[in-house]
């Protein structure tokens, strides 16, 4: 009878080791799950920000163009008029 007990009190310890190192690995990746999700939005929300700063930049230079197409007329015109054209 005694034996039985030894095993009975040694599987209990073994279950309640197992079990602790179980719970750690589980709130590990509970950790790990929210910090993805937290990541993830930051990516979301860098990715929106680059899109629109590209597109603003990108409309900023069509009307430097545009500016630099007027400015360059207006130089050959007044060019055209001081040479007496």
């Amino acid at each position: 009878m005694e034996m039985i007990n030894l095993l009975t009190i040694i599987g209990g310890v073994m279950l309640a080791v197992i079990g602790y190192f179980l719970k750690r690995t589980m709130d590990e990746l509970k950790d790990t799950k929210l910090m993805a999700s937290s990541n993830k939005s930051e990516i979301e929300l860098l990715k929106l920000d680059y899109k629109l700063r590209f597109d603003n930049l990108s409309d900023k230079f069509d009307e430097l163009k545009l500016t630099m197409s007027e400015l360059i007329k207006e130089i050959k015109e007044l060019t055209r008029r001081i040479h007496g054209g």
